[in-house]
């Protein structure tokens, strides 16, 4: 009897955990829209009079980093940040994997002036992809697969030469937690045009940032920065190496099925 009792104790206790964290989620999204209210009156009026990238980058980031804050405080999704000292000063080339949106716009928020290699239906989203338009980032356009990576060799060199970093996803998409997906071509080639030192970057965040309306799950997201690997060496064996790096990290964090 004492059994029955705790068992029908325990799915209570289950149900409530799980109906507190369908009322969060529904709550950080009503938070985020409102946050998101007055930066789309400004992406309507000023910025159509004035359109100063420096100035969208900072909106973006402002934006971005209510974002980040809502999730963690509203939805307990917390972040660490693990080995930051190895990234030096000065542009680099961030190879993150992908498992949810969260990456995407908390790189934003942590670093000043990021450029995104992203595709071009994010900049379609309101507000958060009408600042990815105008910052500007670096579209990926899926029609234009033979020209798009000789195009985006150039606008990267431009942005590094600028003094903003690169964020790249070379899954090209998002790849769930405990799966892999092979890295897309041309990674060897921009690490070979840009001469910039890489930052294998890894995070869990797929564990509990769910995709689209579903509900959130309060965890700690780890952001690993890698050892950086420095100009100069084969661009081919470099690629391969990061490959290899990602898919290895990745599954070292926790969550992973070798941690």
């Amino acid at each position: 009897m004492t059994e029955a009792v705790n068992t029908r104790s325990d799915g209570q206790t289950s149900g409530l955990a799980s109906v507190g964290a369908v009322l969060r989620t529904r709550l950080f999204e009503l938070t985020v829209l409102v946050w998101s209210l007055p930066f789309g009156v400004v992406i309507l009026t000023y910025f159509q009079v004035r359109r100063v990238p420096a100035e969208v980058r900072w909106a973006l980031r402002l934006w971005s980093s209510g974002f980040v804050w809502a999730a963690r405080t509203i939805c307990g999704v917390h972040y660490m940040l693990d080995g930051l000292d190895r990234v030096p000063d000065g542009p680099v080339v961030f190879v993150s994997n992908h498992q949810s949106y969260w990456e995407s716009i908390a790189f934003t928020a942590l670093f000043a002036d990021i450029n995104v290699i992203t595709k071009s239906e994010a900049m379609d989203i309101p507000i958060f992809g009408w600042g990815l338009r105008e910052a500007p980032m670096i579209p990926v356009f899926r029609e234009q697969k033979g020209r798009n990576l000789r195009r985006i060799v150039k606008e990267c060199r431009e942005s590094l030469a600028s003094g903003r970093s690169i964020l790249l996803f070379p899954e090209g998409t998002r790849v769930k937690p405990g799966q892999t997906k092979p890295f897309l071509r041309g990674l060897g080639l921009l690490y070979a045009s840009t001469n910039a030192t890489i930052i294998p970057v890894v995070n869990n965040a797929g564990h509990c940032w769910t995709e689209g309306f579903q509900v959130k799950k309060p965890g700690h997201i780890i952001m690993r920065f890698c050892e950086p690997i420095v100009p100069g060496r084969d661009p081919a064996e470099t690629a391969t190496r990061l490959e290899r790096t990602l898919n290895r990290e990745k599954e070292l964090l926790p969550g992973g099925s070798f941690c």
